[in-house]
């Protein structure tokens, strides 16, 4: 199954439960990617960067807030799109990837020429052990996501 998408320039994101709740196992971990895009791809990777500066990191190096964390995609450095990963899972699952896109949205959204799009992931597109989160195809690095670690309980963000 291919990502879907949505969005673009600054559509805010709004929770698509047909994605989440049709899923294998609708508590596990959920990817919602943003890429980031502006005319100036410097400026994009500098917002992203700003944002992330703003988050909580764990004793494990995981940013983010209750309920939802972030992972940035690695991508070719001369790439004209930024992105990251927003990453929850478990019962609240749907309040977490909104918490995060609100987040990302209310951030970025803010900067002039700004595009973000919104990527529903799933195991089936990423790479990898379908538990585990893993980077886009072409990067193939593994993320310190593990299936032996809780998702993003309160020791995790």
């Amino acid at each position: 199954m291919a990502p879907r998408s949505s969005g673009g320039d600054r559509e805010r994101y709004a929770v698509d439960y047909d994605w989440l709740w049709h899923r294998r196992d609708p508590t596990a971990a959920a990817i919602l990617r943003v890429s980031v895009s502006h005319p100036t791809p410097q400026l994009a990777a500098h917002a992203l960067e700003r944002f992330l500066a703003t988050l909580p990191t764990d004793a494990k190096g995981v940013q983010g807030r209750e309920g939802w964390a972030v992972f940035p995609v690695a991508g070719d450095p001369s790439a004209t799109v930024s992105s990251i990963d927003i990453v929850s899972g478990g019962e609240d699952v749907s309040d977490g990837i909104q918490a995060g896109a609100d987040a990302v949205f209310n951030a970025l959204a803010q900067v002039d020429g700004i595009g973000l799009a919104w990527h529903q992931l799933t195991t089936d597109t990423v790479l990898g052990i379908p538990a585990a989160h893993t980077c886009s195809s072409a990067s193939q690095r593994e993320l310190p996501l593990t299936p032996d670690e809780p998702v993003l309980d309160d020791e995790h963000v």
